[in-house]
């Protein structure tokens, strides 16, 4: 045999006001709270979902700005190619700019250094490295601007070629 439980809500007493009365009654106070909860909850979502395209489309750049940097050194110095393996690396848009460059460096102290001459103060030729950069405009579903969220996204890659 089953038993039932009565379902019991607090009444007021018999002479309270109307105003005693609702604040009794709490038939409505979920969906009161979710109303004021929704917003801030949209929001939350939304901040997300930015942050996860903002992660999402910064890896991607750097991506673009790697596969120049690996067509430079597998096939060698080409300013039109490498842009063109910057472009087509990743699905989103991303710019190869400013345009890869192509210097000549010598390794002193463990850095790059730009070399003045044939001859590295190592007593080493200079090597040939090239720098391929990579940018993408980032738009985000609700303006941050408080938050400071970059509206432009950028790479640098460095890679000898020989």
């Amino acid at each position: 045999m089953a038993i039932k439980l009565a379902r019991t809500r607090y009444q007021a007493p018999p002479g309270a006001t109307v105003i005693g009365r609702l604040l009794s009654d709490c038939g409505g106070s979920p969906a009161i709270e979710f109303g004021l909860l929704a917003p801030i909850l949209v929001v939350i979502l939304f901040g997300t979902i930015d942050l996860g395209a903002l992660t999402y489309q910064s890896m991607e750049v750097a991506v673009a700005a790697h596969a120049g940097a690996d067509y430079a050194m597998h096939s060698g110095w080409n300013s039109s190619s490498i842009q063109t393996a910057v472009t087509s690396a990743t699905p989103i848009v991303v710019t190869a700019s400013p345009a890869p460059t192509l210097t000549s460096y010598c390794i002193t102290g463990g850095a790059l250094v730009v070399a003045n001459n044939s001859t590295c103060p190592s007593g080493q030729a200079p090597g040939n490295y090239v720098t391929v950069s990579a940018h993408a405009v980032f738009t985000p579903i609700i303006a941050w601007s408080d938050f400071g969220l970059p509206s432009t996204l950028s790479a640098q890659a460095t890679v000898r070629i020989s």
